[in-house]
């Protein structure tokens, strides 16, 4: 008898039907949510494929369950010790402290969390405190595992390695870092962004340069509150004519502080928690804000930004963002003023043409479809 063959979208979309994922990623304010963000972009277009996907987090994370399950998906959380303690062999390098644990110990309890579920397909590790000892020790006959890094700053052992940062050396920076049969992912092409970021690119109309909506928006946690920076540079500015959309997470501690500081803002809107960050975004004309996620969501509505560095492994991809000619770079944050910031942005308002420019390097390095890249990789 004659096999009918599916249609090749049909048979793609069958190889992941009822595979199950363990999504290794932790959140919080010292950490960000640009993690859990990813993963969870992640998540939903592997479920578009039949996939279902269960998330080991920590226990300081508690709070975040509703963002898994609103999507769909299971969480777990793995208990923390009573008191932090230190194993042999090293404890996470400079990142261990966004552990409570030993790699080791957190390596078992997600061994154990999959064993309880049955067979698992796909780990997915997202976590600068895990490495290749870490991903070793989870290893099983039939696990596959994807290593999402920013850092390349350690060793690891997985199948695939997704970097989606833009960087000086791209291609050689995770060299003697993996095994010669891992695949690589890297740049922003496979950036993680979700589905309504490219339906907003599509009603994108051409940015002409002239600034008329300024956002502001430094992340879901905003620790040394660059938000009130950026509003007092806005406010000694004083350009009524503006609006401006400032966009805070529900983990920010200074919603009051920063209400009170917009008052001297009269078209300025503060958005707690805001779930349409992609069209505050197409509705811009000039972006504030730092490096992170953010970053590739800009591009990929082709918004002008004015960005500083809130940690350090922000810098490398916003140096070469600065050297595509899509972005002002001002430097770490903690050294910039509210005045210095102020006059990188009047500069701006004064020079359409440096601001459209700046729209076309970022458009051209995003396109939006990263996750479902990402996900044709792993069938």
């Amino acid at each position: 008898m004659e096999r009918k063959l599916l249609p090749r979208r049909t048979r793609w979309l069958e190889l992941m039907k009822n595979d199950r994922v363990i999504f290794r990623v932790d959140a919080a304010v010292e950490m960000g949510m640009g993690h859990l963000t990813r993963c969870l972009t992640l998540a939903g277009a592997l479920a578009v494929r039949g996939a279902r996907s269960c998330f080991l987090m920590r226990g300081h994370a508690a709070g975040l369950a509703w963002l898994v399950e609103r999507d769909g998906h299971d969480m777990q959380l793995l208990p923390d010790p009573d008191v932090r303690s230190s194993g042999p062999n090293g404890d996470g390098g400079p990142y261990a402290a966004w552990l409570p644990t030993t790699w080791q110990n957190d390596a078992d309890q997600t061994s154990r969390a999959m064993d309880e579920r049955g067979s698992v397909d796909w780990l997915i590790v997202d976590h600068y405190a895990l490495d290749a000892r870490w991903e070793t020790a989870c290893r099983r006959e039939g696990l596959r595992i994807l290593a999402i890094d920013d850092l390349a700053d350690r060793a690891h052992d997985c199948d695939i390695l997704l970097d989606q940062n833009l960087v000086r050396q791209l291609d050689t920076r995770y060299r003697g870092r993996l095994s010669k049969d891992c695949t690589q992912l890297l740049g922003p092409r496979y950036a993680l962004l979700r589905p309504d970021f490219a339906a907003q690119r599509r009603l994108l109309k051409g940015r002409t340069g002239e600034v008329h909506r300024i956002l502001v928006c430094y992340g879901g946690s905003d620790p040394t509150n660059e938000t009130a920076k950026a509003v007092q540079a806005l406010t000694s500015l004083a350009v009524p004519s503006i609006a401006v959309d400032i966009v805070i997470g529900m983990s920010n501690p200074h919603v009051e502080s920063i209400a009170r500081l917009c008052s001297g803002l009269p078209r300025a809107v503060v958005h707690r928690g805001a779930n349409n960050i992609a069209e505050l975004m197409r509705r811009a004309d000039l972006s504030i804000g730092a490096g992170g996620v953010m970053s590739w969501e800009r591009c990929c509505l082709g918004l002008p930004a004015v960005v500083v560095d809130i940690a350090a492994n922000q810098v490398g991809a916003l140096t070469a963002l600065a050297d595509k000619g899509a972005v002002v770079y001002l430097g770490t944050a903690a050294s910039l003023t509210a005045d210095a910031l102020a006059g990188a942005v009047r500069r701006l308002l004064d020079d359409s043409g440096r601001v459209r420019a700046l729209g076309e390097a970022a458009f051209a390095l995003v396109d939006g479809e990263g996750r479902s890249r990402v996900a044709a990789s792993m069938r």
